[in-house]
């Protein structure tokens, strides 16, 4: 499988960069309400979460983005070069801003316009829905968040891709009636003793 295939997840065609660069400034321009962090950590988070509930839901991606394991969570691949990119048209802004921890300035993206209309109402709904469930998170509360979510971040390696698929997997743990009933099948079909 090429990176091209992986980059389809749902889509007739690979995107290229143009949804990714929309949504980041669509999210950079709805992150100035947010009162805690603004910076890379979070948006890579929005970016997955949209991306990933949205594949989940109704087998597509908002913005067919491919997605890498990194230290701080999954994070699409082309984020840095479609970042500059925008930053090099105008169409955003970098600034520094004290985030709250000692030595730790974030570097905050500002949208400069209004996103190009590439998306419809379903894909702006997932932006939105993931632009509220990280609202007022840190950038550490998001990160970790993405580390228990997100069962392909905990499955590959470091800067390894993460499959789409891996959206289907709950990564909860089970409840005591989930493991009692696995339980009671693993004995019927004597796969462990009574």
């Amino acid at each position: 499988m090429t990176l091209s295939d992986l980059s389809r997840h749902g889509m007739e065609a690979p995107p290229g960069d143009e949804r990714l660069s929309e949504a980041i400034v669509y999210v950079a321009g709805r992150l100035a309400d947010d009162p805690v962090a603004r910076g890379a950590v979070k948006l890579n988070k929005i970016l997955w979460w949209a991306d990933f509930e949205s594949f989940r839901e109704r087998g597509r991606s908002v913005t067919g983005a491919v997605y890498q394991k990194i230290a701080e969570g999954p994070a699409p691949v082309r984020l840095l070069p479609t970042r500059t990119k925008l930053l090099q048209s105008g169409a955003v802004e970098m600034k520094k801003r004290d985030s709250g921890v000692r030595g730790s300035p974030e570097q905050v993206l500002h949208a400069l316009r209004d996103p190009e209309p590439v998306f419809d109402d379903d894909d702006l709904s997932y932006l939105d829905s993931a632009l509220s469930k990280f609202h007022g998170m840190t950038g550490k509360q998001c990160s970790d968040f993405s580390h228990c979510a997100s069962a392909g971040w905990q499955t590959v390696g470091e800067k390894e891709i993460i499959p789409y698929e891996t959206a289907f997997v709950d990564t909860r743990p089970l409840t005591e009636s989930e493991r009692a009933w696995g339980r009671s099948v693993a004995v019927a079909a004597g796969y462990i003793p009574e």
